[in-house]
């Protein structure tokens, strides 16, 4: 039998268009898969939050373990997977996060209803930044979902530099690709 995991120790975050977002829409897709994955029973729950992320136009479901174990530690492997299911039931671009809270770890996954799935995988606070950056907000504003510290003398060291400019290469060359494609057709 696999060990009790705290539902309190981790988090998937899924942030969606308001004007797509609609939880009965969400529900289905992730009810499916925490079936098929055996996971704990959960719920996708709004989250109400007037700042940023909803001056940009977020809407955020998080993952609620109905149980003390925990279903987000059992979708941390599934996370891009979810979001693109969710991404093609809305029909918008959708992105989900999963943080260990009490860890250093993170992953994200962006992804479009046609576009296949932009992921990242890090350091907590290195994830965060990207998450931020994707959806162009501040750090800080992602971790007061999580109840987090912001650490805001964090110094990336000379791999996530290298690691955050070729990324940063890779998105211009897809963007790039991805407008050429569109001219093509």
């Amino acid at each position: 039998m696999e060990p009790s995991v705290d539902s309190r120790d981790y988090r998937v975050i899924f942030f969606c268009p308001a004007s797509h977002a609609r939880a009965e829409r969400l529900e289905s897709p992730v009810r499916r898969l925490l079936s098929r994955i055996q996971a704990p029973p959960a719920e996708l729950t709004p989250l109400e939050e007037a700042g940023p992320l909803s001056q940009a136009g977020w809407k955020i479901f998080m993952v609620r373990s109905l149980s003390e174990r925990s279903a987000a530690h059992a979708l941390a492997a599934y996370v891009s997977e979810a979001t693109c299911s969710l991404a093609a039931e809305l029909n918008a671009e959708v992105l989900g996060l999963y943080v260990d809270v009490t860890g250093d770890s993170a992953r994200i996954c962006r992804c479009g209803p046609e576009d296949g799935p932009e992921t990242f995988a890090g350091r907590r606070q290195v994830a965060l930044s990207r998450t931020a950056e994707w959806l162009e907000v501040t750090p800080g504003s992602l971790a007061a979902l999580f109840q987090l510290d912001t650490q805001e003398d964090y110094e990336p060291d000379a791999d996530d530099r290298f690691v955050e400019e070729k990324l940063r290469e890779a998105r211009t060359l897809m963007e790039q690709y991805r407008r050429q494609n569109k001219l093509g057709t």
